[in-house]
Order: structure tokens, then sequence, then C-alpha cells
């Protein structure tokens, strides 16, 4: 199954080092848990950096994961005769992911380049990312711009749609500002767009169409009606448009910190998102720290999402090449909504070693009524992660 189009959070951003530590290794294990007897995934991260240089100008850094994933998730398509018997299968895959990073900090610029490699059973990726930032107003503006470029392959197996294959490029362009306002308050704004070109679609999702055929029989040709099932077949370009603006304030009497953040999404599919989230940073100590958050997700339809293909005026090809009448059954194109809440605990028992206990629920719901409720999965992550600086 193709992490990534998978049904978990996406490979967490590990976050260790400062200016002064020479080391720092982490360890992050991560189990994602659907309810309903839906998808699971098992995930263990492994990050090591080290700062060399008089003021630890330059950084590298590995990171390691394995994501196990198991479960059922609907197929997109229904039981022959009967649109109300929703399919569904077992899937089980394994993924292996290694990414390696160097930065390096030249006056008032930071050069970052990275390279992560990524292996499943039916899906290959490479990929390569740059980043530039300059800091000016005497540090209290940085302005960033990246760019990342990857060539992906999925590949066929006995049970996907592709026959052969597949190749699916990216390129992704950013550009941020981080800006102080006063002592305690920070905003940070980000633009990004992102064009993806190839097979873009799930070589596992199908759709469902009720029609009749007339075949030739013993006594000549008759009509026959029955359920069809083909491949789903989405468009093979596809534009991204993303923006995201954050405020943090520190409030030093509670000692604490607000962090409100808002992202629009939008791609040439027609579909729309909109993303809220507060955080709330509470330092209870010095050594300890609470972390509750929430965030909800919106968003609108792609123009080619239909739950079966009876009714519509299509008739299905098995086209996969984005050429001809586009459709989709993926429940994750059609319109819904997400809440996700949580809290993370960490804790600093010694020096130089950071311990934390992260755990979060994930519900979503959809809002097409044509799109069975069933389809819709609930979830509780758990993490548990260490830090340990040298």
């Amino acid at each position: 199954m193709t992490f990534r189009r998978a049904f978990y959070p996406a490979l967490p951003i590990l976050s260790i080092g400062t200016a002064s530590s020479q080391e720092a290794l982490r360890y992050r294990y991560q189990f994602y848990d659907e309810e309903a007897g839906r998808i699971d995934v098992e995930s263990h991260y492994l990050d090591y950096q080290f700062s060399w240089g008089e003021w630890g100008e330059t950084s590298a850094s590995l990171r390691l994961a394995v994501d196990s994933l198991t479960g059922m998730t609907p197929t997109g398509t229904h039981a022959a005769g009967d649109p109300d018997d929703w399919l569904f299968q077992t899937i089980t895959d394994e993924r292996r992911v290694s990414v390696a990073t160097i930065e390096h900090e030249l006056d008032d610029y930071t050069l970052s380049f990275e390279y992560a490699h990524s292996k499943e059973t039916d899906y290959r990726s490479n990929a390569v990312t740059g980043n530039m930032s300059r800091q000016f107003n005497q540090n209290n503006t940085t302005v960033t711009a990246g760019a990342a470029f990857a060539f992906d392959e999925v590949l066929a197996t006995p049970f996907t749609n592709n026959f052969e294959d597949q190749d699916k490029n990216t390129v992704d362009l950013n550009i941020g500002i981080s800006q102080i306002l006063s002592r305690n308050t920070l905003f940070d704004l980000n633009l990004g767009y992102g064009r993806n070109k190839g097979y873009l679609g799930d070589p596992y999702r199908r759709i469902s169409q009720i029609r009749t055929v007339v075949i030739d029989g013993i006594f000549g040709p008759r009509e026959v009606t029955d359920t069809f099932d083909y491949a789903e077949n989405r468009p093979d370009e596809l534009d991204r448009f993303v923006t995201k603006a954050s405020v943090r304030h520190y409030f030093q009497q509670a000692n604490a910190a607000l962090k409100c953040s808002y992202r629009f999404f939008a791609n040439t599919n027609s579909v729309e998102g909109h993303t809220f989230e507060l955080k709330w940073i509470q330092e209870i100590n010095q050594q300890l720290s609470l972390t509750p958050y929430v965030r909800y997700y919106r968003q609108s339809e792609a123009d080619f999402y239909y739950t079966s293909l009876t009714g519509t005026g299509l008739d299905g090809t098995d086209r996969i090449d984005g050429g001809g009448a586009n459709y989709s059954s993926d429940y994750r194109l059609s319109k819904l909504e997400a809440l996700t809440y949580g809290v993370r605990f960490a804790w600093e028992p010694i020096e130089n070693m950071t311990l934390d206990l992260q755990w979060e629920r994930y519900e979503m719901e959809g809002l097409n009524p044509q799109t069975p409720a069933s389809f819709f999965p609930s979830a509780n992550v758990l993490s548990l992660g260490a830090q340990f600086r040298f």
C-alpha cells in the first residue's frame, strides 16, 4: 500500500540540536490506531545530528525510519448488484526511509541540502531539497526560500491497476518570512507552490458501475445488466498552492506561549482546504512542559469525485493515463472535515536529556451524503520520544 497516500500522519519533524550542542541523538516510536479494524501503523524513527566548527556553523544529520502498516481500507467499489454493500480489503506493507541533511551558516545566511530515499512494496521515491535563509534588520527578520524535487515510481504488482511501473515527478517551491514583532511576539508567513506530473492515481482504488451491455449468446445478442469495476482515472497533472500564517506570543506572567495558525490549500482538482490550529505551550518548571492543542480541517470536493459511476453519464474505461473522463471514488477527495486534538508532555530529568509523551485523537467526518460514513476513520495516535545531547 502506497504510504504517500496512506492514512496516518506524515513523517514527524525531529528538531534536535542547538548551537552549543555538538551531537544529538533522538529516537521516536509512534503507533497510529484506527478504530473498527481499520488501518494500524507502527513507526520507528532514529535521528542523529553532528555539528562542527568554532560555533557549530556546520551540521549534518541522518534520519532513518521504518513504518509498518496493516488493516482494512475501502476499495471504492460495492458488491455486485447491491450499491449499499461497500467492499473493504485487508492490506499490509512496510516503508523504509533514509534522509541525509547538511546545513551551513555563513554570515547572515543559512544554506541546507537534503536527500531522501524511501522504498515500499509498490512505491519508490528519491527527493532532493535545497533551502536558503537570510537574516535582516538586526536578526529580527528572517527570509527563507527553497525548492524540492521528487522523482517517484509507482511499481506494478499483481494487486494493482497498473501493469507496468509508472513515473511521478513533483516540484515544490516555497518562500517564507519570520518577523519578530515585539519582545514576546513572533509572526511567520509561508507561501508554497507545487506541481505533480505523471501517474497521480491510487493503484488500488477502483470504482463500480451498474450498466447494461449487449453480449452474443447461443440465441443471438441479448442485454445483460451487471456491476462492473474499473480502475480510477485521475488527471496526470496537478498544481497546488499553499499559504500558512502563524503568530506565537509569550505570556511572561503565565510562563507560557500561545501559537495560532491558519493554512489555506488549493489545487487544480478544485479541492480547497482550510486548517486552523491552536497550541498552548505551558512550562510547568525548568524540567517539565505541557502542550495541549487542537486542529480543525475542512475541504471541498474534487471535481471528478463520485461514489460510483452509475447514473453519472460516464462509462468506465480502465484507463489510468489521465486521458478521457476522470473519476475516482477515493473518499479522501470528497467534501469532509477532520478534528485533531491532543496533548504533549516533555520532561528533562537530567541535563542534556529530554523525554516526551504525546497522545492525539483524530476524527474524520464526511460532508457528502452519498459517501458512506463507514469510510471515514477515527484514530488514536501515541508517540514516545527520547533525545540525548552530547
